[in-house]
């Protein structure tokens, strides 16, 4: 039973609480992520869900980024000088309303969030 390449994107990553178009990498969603040991920057399909509930599939670019506070930042700036930082390369601004959830596959939840994953309906096991 072939279900598609989406099959597998089901798990929730983020709840969009801001968006900014920007020329060079695109549509940049809120909130961000601290950056885990090991991180790569990956490139992926993702599900959005607008709160009413329209699907899209759409490229995604998760990427590190660095966020300059200033001359004198405070430590909470401190902290959030590397994040990593979630786009959509292909997607107008319009597309992505606040409030839409972003779905991604099991690897890349836990790339991100570092959180175990019980197995789900296709079959996917949270082992290497």
């Amino acid at each position: 039973k072939n279900r598609g390449m989406t099959a597998n994107i089901v798990f929730e990553l983020l709840t969009v609480e801001e968006r900014f178009q920007t020329s060079d990498i695109g549509l940049i969603l809120t909130p961000d992520f601290p950056v885990r040991d090991g991180w790569k920057n990956v490139e992926e399909q993702v599900v959005v869900v607008t709160p009413v509930g329209q699907k899209i599939t759409v490229r995604a670019q998760l990427h590190m980024m660095h966020f300059k506070f200033g001359v004198a930042p405070t430590e909470e700036q401190r902290k959030r000088t590397w994040r990593v930082v979630v786009s959509l390369p292909d997607v107008d601004k319009a597309a992505v309303p606040v409030g839409s959830r972003v779905l991604v596959s099991p690897a890349i939840h836990r790339a991100v969030l570092g959180s175990d994953l019980e197995p789900c309906r296709d079959g996917y096991t949270d082992s290497k």
